[in-house]
């Protein structure tokens, strides 16, 4: 009986194992430029200098190319749901909203959307469709 004490002492004694540190699940929050787009099969790029960024209480900012004007509209996310769903409410669209489905690819988003149509089920922008898929990176602060 002695020796199961001692062995139980050392036991809970021991230290325990550290975890590996839990990397942060990736964010939506941040700033965001388009790497590519194509909207219906067909390559649409923004301008260059065009930006997104989501901000931590629902805004969506765009910035268009070299214009100086950011655009404010609004944003929901449901990551749970598969794929993730987002909806954005865009400044000036006289209330259609954008639904879409979206993920990550390490430091790259991918964001199917389509506005004021039914939501994407997959990532793609097939021919003659008015669906837009989007690869986004995310801005580097420095």
């Amino acid at each position: 009986m002695y020796s199961v004490m001692i062995g139980l002492a050392l036991v809970v004694a021991a230290p325990a194992k550290k975890e590996e540190p839990k990397k942060d699940a990736p964010t939506l929050v941040g700033e965001w430029y388009p790497e590519s787009a194509v909207r219906g099969g067909k390559l649409d790029n923004p301008p260059p200098g065009t930006s997104i960024t989501f901000t931590a209480d629902g805004k969506c900012l765009l910035k268009e190319g070299k214009r100086e004007k950011v655009e404010e509209g609004t944003y929901k996310f449901d990551a749970k749901k598969d794929p993730a769903e987002i909806d954005i409410s865009p400044p000036n669209a006289g209330g259609q909203a954008v639904s879409g489905i979206y993920k990550f690819e390490k430091d790259t988003l991918i964001l199917c959307i389509v506005m004021g149509g039914e939501r994407p089920k997959k990532f793609e922008a097939p021919d003659g469709s008015e669906v837009m898929l989007i690869t986004l990176k995310k801005v580097k602060k420095e």
